[in-house]
């Protein structure tokens, strides 16, 4: 924006400049061409925006697909997770089951070895008077024996069967482990991919931002060429009626330096000239000064003039030149409302308009394409 100011105040300092017309106007056209060469920068690094808006995007798009897939498993994982901590329960409840079995059969068992011992140590005394007796006692140790045999095999099943559920228990709580990892694993994973997206769209925000200030630079950049066109062709016929007439005229301007009253009161917030940023270290000038009063305040002219140029420029707010004599030239930007118009001859300390809300004005002298220092023009107590 400094750029479009810049070029618009040496365009009319330009059209009323005599000796330098051709001069001058070439240069404005090299201006112009300047300007031009932004727009084109400006057009590639919003393509470059653009196309970096579009991959964001798809970046956040596969975020969540993986998101959802993740959503998907983790769901899946839970499920199984829920039916193997099923079987687990009625694993365990098989063991129980099957531990009291085990008992109640080995129960059983010593039962009838200690029946079958005592069958087999009975007295023999009486076997002799009654054969009969030893006869049942033979069967009822045959009998013993085969029970004994018989729950010691049910003793032997039952183990069995316990080891089994104990085998299905151990390998129900590794499959149970085994889920659970996974489960972790993808939520870890879940986590992450929603970190990247809720990164990614904060880039797409900040891409978004960016891509929005350059569309207005861009425009604001076409706007001021469309108008510089006009302007400079404005130049080239105002310079050759000029170079017809051979009209001269002498600076009064110029003796009043020192003397001039302050177009706005307030304290001086930047002052004309070079200057280093201490932070980035870059070198930028300041054609100007700017003055930092009351919202509102009036602006005045510095002296008298004619109103070369009433207009608009974003990033300025309303724009006034005063053509003094010819070759010097006042600059008031950043008015709130403005009270003259282009072509109206005005005094010294005659109302052009007041400040706009930040009370900000920006003040510039210029003579001929050169600016100069305004405190040297102003009488410093005035700005007060």
């Amino acid at each position: 924006m400094k750029r479009i100011a810049t070029i618009l105040l040496v365009l009319f300092s330009v059209s009323l400049a005599i000796a330098d017309d051709s001069d001058n106007i070439k240069e404005s056209q090299e201006e112009l061409k300047k300007i031009y060469k932004d727009l084109e920068k400006t057009e590639k690094k919003l393509d470059k925006l653009h196309q970096k808006e579009v991959d964001i995007q798809k970046q956040i798009s596969e975020s969540n697909q993986k998101i959802n897939i993740d959503k998907k498993v983790i769901r899946q994982l839970k499920n199984e997770l829920k039916n193997i901590q099923g079987e687990i329960s009625d694993t365990e409840s098989e063991v129980q089951n099957r531990n009291l079995q085990l008992e109640l059969t080995e129960r059983r068992f010593l039962g009838n070895v200690r029946q079958f011992y005592l069958t087999a140590h009975k007295p023999t005394e009486s076997f002799s008077e009654n054969p009969n007796e030893e006869l049942k006692l033979n069967k009822q140790i045959i009998y013993l024996t085969s029970l004994a045999e018989y729950e010691s095999g049910n003793v032997d099943l039952a183990k069995e069967l316990l080891a089994e559920s104990e085998q299905k228990k151990s390998a129900l709580h590794d499959e149970s482990k085994e889920v659970e990892r996974m489960k972790r694993k993808k939520e870890t994973s879940f986590s992450l991919a929603a970190s990247i997206k809720k990164k990614k769209e904060r880039e797409l925000e900040k891409t978004q931002r960016e891509k929005l200030s350059e569309s207005d630079k861009f425009m604001t950049l076409k706007q001021a060429a469309d108008e510089m066109e006009s302007i400079v062709q404005r130049l080239m016929d105002e310079a050759a009626q000029r170079e017809r007439a051979g009209n001269q005229r002498v600076s009064f301007f110029a003796e009043l330096k020192g003397t001039l009253l302050a177009p706005y009161k307030g304290k001086i917030i930047e002052s004309w000239g070079d200057k280093i940023n201490p932070i980035t270290n870059l070198r930028s000038t300041s054609p100007g000064i700017k003055i930092k009063g009351t919202p509102g305040r009036k602006v005045s002219s510095v002296s008298s003039g004619t109103i070369a140029y009433v207009g608009e420029l974003r990033g300025y707010g309303n724009f006034i030149i005063i053509n003094h004599d010819d070759r010097f030239f006042t600059t008031y930007a950043g008015l709130g409302s403005v009270s003259v118009t282009t072509d109206q001859y005005v005094l010294g300390g005659e109302k052009l308009g007041v400040s706009d809300s930040n009370g900000i004005i920006k003040f510039e002298i210029r003579d001929n394409r050169k600016t100069v220092d305004p405190v040297e023009w102003i009488q410093i107590d005035s700005f007060q």
